[in-house]
């Protein structure tokens, strides 16, 4: 046997994979990690399409810093305070608002605030972002788009955005430009922007000549956002890579760190691929953990088992993804409903995740309720041998199992070995 410890919620869950039947473990590769102090001053001092980037900073002005929400893995905490030692000189307290980027997300809880931003939430101006409230137009993408953003962006001087970067299943990437569309748009620029997610280049890991990807730089180009922060993660989490600089150049240097790592070739489509999420907060819920999945589907053959490990301790995470669901009686309902009523932001998700189930068995490891995952089309599991059983009637005795230990984070790529 080959004992695999993967990631799920806060901690980790063990399953055993005879040696004959494993085929291959796909997962980046190693990236040395750095403390984030020491990869925030290579940053700053080595900044990407800028001079010295405390010199755009003037005493006076309004800063506003876009920060991902509760979904998010950066590390907000630590490294916002990073950036202030660098400007607290020029620009006042008073002056700096945080301005947390829920996108169509719910308002993170005061646990949730204490995470993600620590004792900076006592310190400086926070607001939280509300797709339906408190934005202002700004003007139309070349697709027609009416660009809405959040107001206080729009009253301020200078604007930075702190995030990650990281593959996103139709977006491209996550990171930059990201953070201002969807992070802190309005409802109706939000759901007019995904709903060109069916357009065939509006995929993962394409940045240019992507609609949606393209829309949101549009939008950060109008709003004038002036620097980013982003990390970029190594495999286990730890800190890889931060890039300092301007949006577009600083992004397209993070990216191809990300794509030298992360994107990883394989070979013959599995019988059986196990795949984490990569734990808390890539599996908070469904909505997200719909990611992991979405990976691991591009190496599972037609009429395969995937076996998903994601806590999903918030529950589902959406409630259009949920409501269509809810209402249908078998999978193909939701292509009805959707022919019906055209793109809902949710809803494209319960299309994406009915062609999964349709395509193939789906099993659940995670703290949802049995009849939650049976409504979804799933089977709910609670370790890998209900799975490898079901693999073995299904296929015979030569299945073959793929493991994805951080299929949140995995972009693979077929047909290379």
């Amino acid at each position: 046997m080959t004992r695999f410890n993967l990631a799920y919620g806060e901690a980790t869950v063990s399953i055993d994979v005879p040696k004959r039947h494993l085929g291959g473990v796909l997962d980046g590769r190693a990236m040395p990690s750095v403390s984030l102090r020491q990869a925030f001053h290579d940053a700053w001092t080595h900044p990407i399409g800028v001079g010295d980037p405390a010199a755009m900073f003037k005493p006076g002005e309004k800063l506003v810093v876009v920060v991902t929400d509760h979904t998010r893995a950066t590390p907000t905490r630590e490294l916002f305070p990073l950036l202030w030692e660098r400007i607290r000189g020029t620009i006042a307290q008073e002056d700096v608002s945080l301005l947390i980027a829920t996108g169509t997300h719910r308002a993170p809880t005061e646990e949730e605030l204490d995470v993600i931003l620590g004792e900076v939430r006592h310190e400086f101006s926070v607001l939280i972002h509300d797709c339906d409230r408190n934005t202002v137009e700004i003007g139309t993408s070349k697709h027609g788009t009416a660009i809405e953003i959040h107001r206080a962006l729009v009253e301020a001087d200078r604007i930075v955005s702190m995030g990650h970067i990281g593959m996103h299943y139709y977006a491209g990437y996550s990171g930059g430009r990201k953070n201002i569309l969807p992070g802190v748009a309005g409802r109706a620029t939000i759901e007019a922007n995904h709903a060109q997610m069916m357009d065939p280049r509006s995929t993962a890991c394409a940045y240019g000549g992507n609609p949606i990807s393209e829309e949101m730089v549009e939008a950060a180009q109008m709003v004038g956002l002036d620097l980013i922060v982003d990390v970029v993660f190594a495999r286990d989490g730890s800190v890889g890579r931060i890039v300092v600089g301007e949006p577009e150049a600083a992004h397209a240097v993070g990216r191809a760190v990300w794509d030298e790592h992360f994107k990883v070739p394989f070979g013959e489509p599995a019988d059986v691929v196990i795949a984490s999420a990569g734990g808390h907060p890539k599996d908070i819920n469904l909505y997200q953990a719909y990611k992991a999945q979405y990976n691991a589907m591009r190496t599972l053959r037609d009429g395969g088992i995937l076996l998903l490990i994601a806590a999903c301790t918030n529950g589902i995470g959406n409630a259009v993804f949920e409501e269509w669901i809810e209402r249908t009686e078998s999978p193909k309902d939701v292509f009805e409903i959707f022919a019906g009523e055209g793109f809902r932001l949710g809803g494209h998700k319960a299309v994406y995740h009915v062609e999964d189930v349709s395509r193939a068995a789906i099993h659940l490891w995670s703290e949802l309720d049995h009849a939650t995952v049976r409504r979804f089309y799933m089977e709910p599991a609670a370790g890998v041998e209900t799975v490898l059983t079901a693999a073995q009637k299904r296929f015979g005795d030569k299945y073959r199992v793929l493991v994805l230990p951080h299929a949140t984070e995995t972009c693979p790529i077929f047909g290379e070995t």
